[in-house]
């Protein structure tokens, strides 16, 4: 759950960071940072007139390093409207980068490919981040020495930053925050230009600490964040103090981080959709860890509610910024080849592949649909079976075994309620715990197991895991919004790996095949 909510808030920041100059934990992800050009006030012009105007300025004779910065204040105002056009603001990036290329400047390379960068992170697509952050880094190192070298190489390590996070590399995000802020105070105290920066750098140490549960340093750089006066981006306290709920939270102090959250969304200028289902997750942990049933229920509906929306954003987004590439690379052969049978095999070849990844994906679809629906029936017999208590055959020869008839009743007796429970989500269990608590010695317990559930007690532990997390997806549609490491975590794993490489031993398939086949099955039964 902590890592979806890292990756989630950092996206966030990337709608108000996104154009601080042009370019550019963490995530979720997530999670917590930016861009480049200045953003919009919406105190002085209405980001809907600014496209308008912007539409009407495009129209004049005007220069090419003009209509880059026309495209880029563009890309800006598409987030900042009433209802986010994120593919509108997509469109507008890469018409900026087809500019800055034409031009062959390294400056404007530079600030588009990190801006580029930072929309792939938004839209979680990390295959693609790293390849244009070496693209941007390439373009920084052929500036001259100085103030805008300074301030893009700083923008650079906290994106470098921000793909370690979401690796869960924190201490080396970290490391590279901290190396963007050396390169940023070379240019000297914050300045118009570059306090956002700051303030980005001092919130990223601060999230890098919260998931390194270095408490005391997090709540530090996040007061920090807040301190550096900046009346350009006054959204930008809603994630600090999002991110410092979750330092409280950290803290067992559950009742201050749900006031932080509430005081938050009951501001009226709060409209951020996105860090309002990321606040929403958290309220419903900590209701829940609290008992409050009520409202635990109230902000689960208003989760499933958002979510929808938000996620079609993110695929339309994803849509243009793939066809802007297709059309980037089509254009590059044209130029180059001028042939039109090049260009008519590259399509064929295209329509090909896609026709054969769709046809796989399919076949795998319905392999794990099928996989899915047998595990679905395995789970009604096991529970069956548990209701009908062990089966004793009778006529076959039995393994020799030394546990006491009366203590093995017993045994069995409690592992039925143990079964009905679930204690044995608590990640620390072991044989030897379970022996104490049964009150028998960990050996009849360990020989129990094996002999009337045939497996060792690992195994017998991780399926009933399983399975519990299998019937809480099923019959809690909540449950359907949340991370698998969260998922991981309420099971009784302590990985996020362990937790994926069980759940296929056990049912067939992963676990987000299951979450997509349990979300199709429930919006069937609606």
């Amino acid at each position: 759950m902590i890592l979806k909510n890292l990756k989630l808030t950092r996206f966030l920041i990337i709608l108000m960071s996104f154009f601080l100059l042009d370019f550019c934990w963490a995530q979720q992800q997530n999670q917590e940072d930016l861009s480049g050009s200045e953003t919009l006030d919406k105190s002085k012009i209405s980001p809907e007139s600014v496209i308008s105007q912007s539409l009407k300025k495009l129209e004049q004779a005007i220069s090419e390093e003009e209509k880059y910065k026309v495209r880029m204040t563009m890309a800006d105002a598409y987030l900042k409207i009433k209802k986010p056009d994120f593919a509108k603001s997509t469109e507008m990036l890469f018409k900026a980068k087809e500019i800055a290329e034409k031009l062959n400047n390294p400056l404007l390379m530079a600030k588009i490919y990190g801006s580029i960068a930072n929309q792939y992170s938004f839209l979680n697509y990390p295959e693609k981040i790293k390849p244009y952050l070496d693209l941007s880094k390439i373009q920084v190192e052929k500036l001259p020495n100085g103030y805008e070298k300074n301030y893009l190489t700083a923008r650079l390590f906290i994106e470098y930053g921000n793909l370690e996070a979401d690796r869960e590399n924190f201490a080396l995000a970290k490391k590279n925050y901290q190396r963007g802020l050396t390169a940023l105070q070379k240019n000297g105290s914050p300045d118009k230009k570059n306090i956002f920066q700051y303030q980005r750098i001092f919130y990223n140490i601060g999230v890098a600490n919260t998931y390194l549960r270095k408490n005391d340093s997090a709540e530090y750089f996040l007061n920090k964040a807040i301190a550096v006066k900046n009346t350009e981006n006054k959204e930008f306290k809603y994630f600090v103090y999002n991110t410092l709920a979750k330092v409280y939270t950290n803290r067992d102090e559950t009742k201050r981080a749900i006031d932080s959250l509430e005081t938050v969304l009951d501001d009226p200028d709060f409209k951020d959709n996105r860090l309002k289902a990321d606040m929403y997750r958290q309220l419903i942990l900590s209701f829940k860890k609290l008992g409050n049933n009520k409202k635990y229920i109230e902000y689960s509906e208003k989760l499933l509610k958002l979510d929808p929306d938000v996620k079609e954003n993110n695929q339309k987004a994803i849509v243009t910024a793939v066809n802007a590439e297709q059309k980037d690379l089509v254009g590059k052969i044209d130029e180059r080849e001028n042939h039109n049978l090049l260009l008519m095999i590259l399509c064929a070849l295209v329509i090909l592949s896609a026709g054969i990844f769709i046809f796989f994906i399919n076949q795998k679809r319905k392999r794990e649909k099928l996989l899915y629906q047998n595990f679905l029936k395995n789970l009604d017999n096991s529970q069956h079976d548990n209701l009908m208590g062990p089966e004793v055959e009778v006529g076959k020869e039995k393994v020799s075994f030394s546990v006491p008839s009366a203590a093995e009743s017993a045994i069995l007796e409690k592992l039925e309620k143990f079964e009905a429970s679930d204690k044995f989500t608590n990640s620390k269990l072991s044989v030897a715990s379970l022996a104490v608590l049964f009150k028998t010695n960990p050996t009849y317990l360990s020989e129990t197991i094996k002999k009337h559930k045939e497996k060792n007690f690992n195994t017998y532990i991780n399926e009933l895991r399983i399975n519990y997390i299998c019937k809480q997806i099923l019959e809690r549609p909540e449950f359907l919004n949340y991370k698998i490491s969260y998922l991981a975590e309420h099971a009784g794993f302590s990985s996020h790996s362990a937790f994926a490489t069980v759940f296929k031993g056990v049912t067939g398939i992963s676990p987000s095949a299951f979450l997509r086949e349990a979300e199709l099955k429930f919006k069937n039964n609606k």
